[in-house]
Formats: C-alpha cells, sequence, structure tokens
C-alpha cells in the first residue's frame, strides 16, 4: 500500500484467485485537506500532510485490509470505497482524530 494523501490510498486488490490490480481508492464519504495546489493555502497543505501522516501511521504495519462499498469514481483510475483493518474504518478515524470531514461529493469548503 501506498499513501497518496488522508483519503486517497494506492492498494492492491485481489480480484481473482492469484490476480491482483493496482488501483487508486479514495475513501468514501470523507474529505481530508489537499497537500499540493496553486490555489490551496499554507495552512491547508500543512493540515493535509498531517492527515496523510496520520493515514500513513494508522496503516503501518498493516499485510492485509478490507476494501468495501466499493464504486467507480469520477476520475480515472480511481475507485471509491472504504478501508478498514480490524473491523475498523479508516475515514471514520480520521473524522474523530479531527483530520477530515464528512463529504458528500458537493462543492468541499476551505479547511482554515
Amino acid at each position: 500500500m501506498r499513501v497518496i494523501d488522508g483519503d486517497t490510498i494506492e492498494v492492491n486488490v485481489h480480484i481473482w484467485p492469484q490476480l491482483l490490480q493496482k488501483t487508486k481508492l479514495r475513501l468514501i464519504g470523507i474529505n481530508t485537506p489537499e497537500k499540493r495546489g496553486k490555489k490551496i493555502s499554507d495552512c491547508e497543505k500543512k493540515t493535509g500532510q498531517k492527515a496523510t501522516n496520520f493515514t500513513q501511521k494508522w496503516l503501518t504495519n498493516v499485510k492485509s485490509v478490507n476494501v468495501s462499498e466499493i464504486k467507480l469514481g469520477k476520475y480515472a483510475g480511481r475507485v471509491l470505497g472504504k478501508l478498514s483493518k480490524n473491523k475498523q474504518d479508516l475515514g471514520k478515524a480520521l473524522i474523530k482524530a479531527g483530520h477530515a470531514k464528512p463529504y458528500d461529493g458537493g462543492k468541499r469548503k476551505p479547511w482554515c
């Protein structure tokens, strides 16, 4: 697994016995601050890095995760879904820690 940002992870998904597919998974139902972009404030970039660090730490030493509620994302090469380990949901953990907000796909609000 590779953490791209707080709410996007590159995962290898078993789609058939002995067949893996690498894909980018964006966590459904949440939004974390952005780490990069010309229109993104320095405050949001710092907050976005904290969310990314949280996700990286949450996945440290994790060999296997469960991906569920998979849907096709609006951007090519990325799917939406939930990610959990030991029945703990990453999206809920990010919200509880203050690194994410609930998100329904509409216009996002500034973080800072």
